[in-house]
């Protein structure tokens, strides 16, 4: 595996998240096109969430900085909450690019030996070995970035309404 694609990967989708998300006012963070979609911050905060997956994956002994409720907010299955029960959009975005960073900086540093052990989370989908979860988990943002575009471009039409 080419780690320093990987790294680019994450680096690439932090900045992409981050685009997605200017000019977007609080209300609109909080738009869903119909009940059963996600909102733009859910999708931003569902990625973030998993962000500390990969850190923990990299280093197991990491201490994680959460929001609180976040596995209820973000998690995978997570129902939608009173807007009031969420961070705001930006700090989700500041933490999403300060969870980036991290991954970048332990990326830097993981062996090879590290990447091709078996992870602890057993989740077939994802593969069986540290790298190929985490190379999983850069998929997994690439289709709620794709989702994440998909709301803001709504947004951005309905505006014009």
């Amino acid at each position: 595996m080419d780690i320093s694609t990987v790294k680019k990967g994450y680096y690439n989708n932090t900045k992409r998240f981050k685009q997605a998300a200017e000019g977007i006012s609080t209300d609109e963070a909080f738009f869903r096109p119909f009940d059963k979609a996600n909102s733009l911050i859910w999708e931003i905060g569902h990625t973030n969430f998993f962000r500390n997956t990969i850190i923990k994956l990299l280093n197991p002994t990491e201490q994680l900085t959460v929001f609180p409720h976040e596995k209820d907010l973000f998690g995978f299955g997570s129902q939608t909450a009173d807007a009031s029960a969420y961070p705001s959009l930006a700090e989700v975005l500041e933490s999403f690019e300060q969870r980036g960073n991290r991954i970048g900086e332990l990326l830097d540093t993981t062996t090879a030996e590290h990447l091709a052990s078996e992870s602890p989370y057993k989740v077939a989908v994802l593969g069986a070995t540290v790298g190929q979860q985490i190379f999983s988990l850069l998929i997994h943002e690439a289709n709620h970035y794709g989702e994440l575009n998909y709301v803001k471009t709504l947004i951005h039409r309905l505006r014009g309404l």
